[in-house]
């Protein structure tokens, strides 16, 4: 590798690095948008704001390629939304009990899961996989068992849980999906079938209004602007230039930001019980990313 490939992909990996903590500090603003907004609502508000973050480069990519986008790849990608309605969905419905450290972790284990749900669509599952779950239990127990008390899972717990689960099928049809597609228009156009799906649910189930809208746009367009907007555009720019391994152990550090930023803006505190738990997921991850880095074409991140 010469200088110049070495500089390239030191820029790089700054950017995933980056797109990290831009994904690792969004949990705590999104706990801090649940004080204020029941989930549909915030959601609905965030892909808004999201879609018309990415829209400039949207139509930059079509002026540029001259290729608008058509019906078959629009459908992709709203089909590809419903997973992200879903996931975004479980996940902002349980993080204001659970906290942002806590979420973060618990949901870094889609990680874990892509490839153990590859398995059902014939995609070889490696044996650190296997070795990543045996260690993502010990930690789950850390981090949703409080000290003394029977096993149980907290209503909160098992939201983020079946959540990693379907990040793991989100990102699943994102790998089968844009084979085809642009990862700019099947990202936007998944943003506009979240969107579309949040608001419909929030004014059946919620009552949003201006007021609430108002006390929750720090939150709103931090997670809009920052988590889909740049977060988008840094993690595909950074992808590009780095190689798979050493982007997906980058991008892996989004769950250590979530305990950061749940301590520095929430005032969050574990015992250290939660901590050890914390220290164990994140190996399970690092494990299960390393387990497919001889395969892996792209580095892997949730949008």
């Amino acid at each position: 590798m010469n200088d110049t490939s070495v500089k390239t992909e030191l820029r790089c990996a700054f950017l995933l690095f980056l797109t990290a903590a831009i994904w690792g500090f969004a949990m705590a603003f999104q706990r801090e948008g649940s004080r204020y907004l029941q989930p549909f609502t915030f959601n609905a508000a965030r892909y808004t704001v999201g879609i018309l973050a990415l829209l400039p480069f949207l139509l930059r990519e079509i002026k540029t390629t001259g290729k608008p986008l058509n019906g078959k790849e629009a459908l992709k990608g709203m089909a590809q939304g419903l997973a992200l309605f879903l996931a975004s969905f479980l996940q902002q419905a349980a993080v204001g009990e659970a906290g942002a450290g806590k979420a973060g972790f618990l949901t870094a284990l889609y990680v874990v899961m892509v490839p153990v749900l590859g398995v059902f669509i014939g995609k070889r599952t490696q044996a650190t996989t296997w070795l990543a779950l045996l260690l993502a239990l010990p930690a789950l127990y850390l981090l949703c068992v409080p000290k003394g008390e029977r096993f149980s899972l907290a209503p909160s717990d098992s939201l983020l849980l079946l959540s990693s689960v379907v990040w793991a099928v989100q990102i699943l049809c994102m790998d089968h999906f844009v084979q085809t597609v642009s990862p700019l228009k099947l990202c936007t156009m998944q943003f506009v079938s979240a969107v579309l799906l949040n608001w419909v649910f929030a004014f059946l189930f919620e009552h949003p209004t201006w007021e609430n809208l108002s006390r929750a746009l720090a939150p709103v367009l931090y997670t809009g602007v920052m988590s889909t907007g740049v977060g988008y555009l840094f993690q595909a720019i950074g992808q590009k230039g780095c190689r798979p391994a050493f982007a997906a152990l980058i991008m892996s550090l989004e769950s250590v930001f979530c305990v950061i930023a749940g301590a520095i803006m929430l005032g969050e505190r574990m015992d250290s019980r939660g901590y050890i738990g914390c220290v164990l997921m994140l190996g399970a991850v690092l494990l299960a990313q390393m387990g497919g880095i001889m395969r892996l074409k792209g580095g892997s991140g949730r949008v």
